[in-house]
């Protein structure tokens, strides 16, 4: 959303970071899913909304003369996207039983 009063200034450098980061979360996220992988992905999803200024691109949407949709706003909706979607892999993640170690029976050595 681009709203540039209150926000605070970045430079094109600090933004790429911060876009290398969220790249990085949603790789993370779809590899090895996890609620550390979920969070991290939300957080710095939600902080590219505030510090994508220098690189965020065309105004897709005006909402008033300050404020509107942007391009680069649509990789903080793909990012919270994934995050949920990662949320629902982890809930849907068969529950080991105990002395299991996720082998079927087929795998598991005979005694």
């Amino acid at each position: 959303m681009r709203n540039h009063d209150w926000m605070p200034t970045t430079d094109p450098f600090h933004s790429l970071v911060l876009l290398n980061s969220v790249f990085a979360c949603a790789t993370w996220s779809l590899t090895k899913p996890s609620w550390a992988a979920a969070i991290t992905l939300t957080a710095s999803s939600i902080l590219w909304l505030f510090f994508n200024h220098p690189i965020e691109g065309r105004v897709l949407y005006s909402i008033d003369y300050q404020t509107g949709l942007t391009e680069s706003d649509f990789v903080s909706a793909a990012g919270l996207l994934l995050a949920a979607v990662t949320v629902i892999r982890i809930k849907r993640r068969p529950v080991a039983t105990p002395g299991s170690r996720g082998e079927s029976e087929a795998e598991r050595p005979s005694r």
